[in-house]
């Protein structure tokens, strides 16, 4: 069962590069429900976090908190990397809670966004990004391949100055059956292309150039969960199409509200927590679901 870190608005919530606004958590708290729903009915687990802050940002943006490693061989036991954005995180509530749930927590020594710059791919490949709009830099690249599974191969890219992060550029979708796809911007790369991407990934898969209208979407932000393709808004009908006959349910999520003016897509809310079960003690949605509903209803609106 795929399992996921997410952390709903507080009632301060204000989206990335939006105004504040007194109902603006509230709005935002109900799209995060209806996302957590939609994880819930495609059979994914959700480690909920009480709201907190990764540097300036809330954790609703759960991809920025960092990445879970599972490297057999390689590290005794999990581990969680808490990105570095430039403070201190080593105490905080968020990397107790991780704690908590039983995964060893440790912070990055270089500057790193978290999972948004790490894009597993299949038979032990990874890429991993890093530049672009104040993000990872290029000695984080190191340190987070020494936490891969052994004999990983890994890509190296450097991001166009206007690009976010990676997930932003990059998605690779692996159905339930079917070849996968790696979703590309090609503007969004600086130090390689797409045809780079399509000969490091191999003949397994299917290297498709996403149009400007799909970039802007953050299409590459799709979040898969067990085969249902959790889709932003916006999403061209030819693409939809293409990923339709890949073998993908897709449904359209809104989370406008959630990531505000600068964008972005199911995936950035969420942190995947790759082959791990969480304990039964563990705050799941599906335990608290109840209360949060009741909690955003106590959310100005």
């Amino acid at each position: 069962m795929a399992t996921f870190i997410l952390s709903y608005p507080d009632t301060a919530f204000v989206p990335h590069g939006a105004q504040a606004s007194p109902t603006a958590a509230s709005g935002a708290f109900a799209q995060w429900l209806k996302l957590a729903d939609e994880i819930h009915r495609a059979h994914g687990r959700i480690l909920v976090l009480d709201p907190g802050y990764v540097g300036k940002l809330s954790s609703v943006y759960a991809a920025l908190l960092g990445s879970s490693f599972l490297s057999p061989g390689r590290l005794p036991k999990p581990v969680f990397l808490r990105s570095n954005h430039g403070e201190s995180v080593a105490e905080d509530g968020i990397s107790r809670a991780i704690a908590e749930a039983g995964l060893d927590v440790s912070v990055a020594k270089q500057p790193w966004q978290g999972q948004v710059d790490v894009i597993p791919l299949e038979r032990n490949r990874f890429v991993i990004t890093y530049g672009g709009v104040s993000g990872s830099s290029a000695a984080s690249v190191e340190e987070v391949k020494a936490l891969l599974p052994m004999g990983a191969q890994v890509m190296a890219i450097e991001l166009a100055p206007s690009c976010p992060r990676g997930s932003a550029a990059i998605g690779f979708l692996n159905p339930s059956s079917g070849r996968p796809v790696l979703l590309v911007s090609r503007p969004s790369l600086k130090s390689h292309t797409p045809e780079d991407l399509g000969r490091f990934l191999g003949d397994k898969a299917d290297v498709l150039i996403m149009d400007p209208d799909d970039t802007a979407a953050f299409a590459s932000e799709s979040l898969n969960v067990r085969g249902t393709l959790l889709i932003p808004t916006g999403c061209s009908t030819i693409l939809r199409g293409v990923l339709f006959r890949r073998g993908f349910r897709l449904i359209e999520v809104d989370v406008s509200a959630l990531v505000g003016p600068a964008g972005g897509g199911p995936k950035l809310l969420t942190s995947e927590l790759a082959g791990l079960v969480l304990s039964d003690d563990a705050p799941s949605y599906l335990l608290r679901r109840d209360r949060l509903v009741n909690l955003q209803a106590e959310y100005p609106s």
